[in-house]
């Protein structure tokens, strides 16, 4: 009986961490709320670039990003090697490129609190962060 409460026990607490982390990436990649005002280019420059970010996959993992205000970016996965890469603001979109990721183009939206990369093609959130 005791085996059977504690693999009980256990299940619930697997199941738990697992959807508390789908629903952490669910939350990363929500729209952003009405009351989020578009970034300008000059905006993005100024809030965005030279912070460290951090959010989760859609698939849950935890990373940061850095885009350098030379014009480099740098991105850790999880415990994932960093992965350097480059980005460049044209008009009021952010593009940035990892040779592993690929290229990803958005719009940026903020609440004053927390930062979306916003798809600038098909308007689905990529991305909520956390600036530290």
């Amino acid at each position: 009986m005791n085996k059977v409460i504690i693999y009980s026990l256990v299940v619930l607490y697997m199941t738990g961490c697992s959807s508390s982390g789908h629903q952490t990436a669910a939350d990363a990649h929500a729209a952003a709320p009405a009351n989020a005002k578009q970034l300008s280019g000059s905006e993005i420059n100024s809030t965005v670039i030279g912070r460290k970010h951090s959010s989760v996959t859609s698939t849950g993992y935890p990373f940061t990003e850095t885009l350098n205000p030379d014009g480099t970016a740098v991105i850790q996965i999880s415990s994932d090697p960093e992965q350097a890469g480059h980005w460049v603001i044209m008009e009021d979109v952010i593009c940035v490129t990892y040779q592993k990721y690929g290229k990803e183009c958005n719009k940026v939206l903020t609440d004053g609190v927390a930062i979306w990369f916003v798809d600038s093609v098909n308007n689905k959130t990529n991305n909520k962060f956390k600036v530290k």
